[in-house]
């Protein structure tokens, strides 16, 4: 669960950096006092910094609940890394080009890419151990299921 663990802190960690961030162009009082009083904010920033943040809580859990039922079926830790990297890096381009930029369509489409490429890592294993698993409750012994389920997603990751 440590993969998992680490993940979940860095797009928490994150996610509040993008918080602050809509706070901030909000107008908030505890950020007040680091902007001049006459500040004027665009609108248009602060629908961008909202969907930014807003897209991150959209995609994380479902790729954190992806993640930790791989890790917790013995998939390989280097995918888990491996998917986890990708899929942190296009949140944070994603997360970067929308809250605190104007317009880059570099950051934005490769942030998707990177965060679509990094869901395919974990749903193939994923798929592999639902339907081509030979293990089922009545054929296999409870500590040998969870060894053909390492060997499976293991393989997937080889080929």
């Amino acid at each position: 669960m440590e993969v998992t663990l680490l993940f979940a802190v860095i797009l928490s960690a994150f996610m509040i950096v993008l918080a602050v961030r809509v706070l901030d162009l909000r107008g908030s009082p505890v950020t007040k006092s680091f902007h001049k009083p006459d500040r004027q904010i665009d609108p248009k920033d602060l629908e961008r910094a909202i969907r930014g943040h807003g897209n991150l809580i959209e995609y994380a859990p479902l790729f954190l609940i992806l993640m930790l039922a791989l890790e917790l079926s013995d998939a390989s830790k280097t995918l888990l890394y491996a998917c986890g990297i990708i899929f942190t890096l296009g949140r944070l381009m994603h997360g970067i080009a929308f809250s605190f930029m104007k317009k880059n369509g570099y950051l934005r489409i490769g942030g998707m890419s990177l965060t679509f490429i990094g869901f395919l890592g974990l749903i193939v294993p994923a798929l592999g151990i639902i339907f081509f698993s030979s293990c089922t409750s009545a054929s296999v012994a409870s500590t040998s299921k969870s060894a053909c389920k390492y060997e499976l997603a293991r393989n997937i990751v080889l080929i």
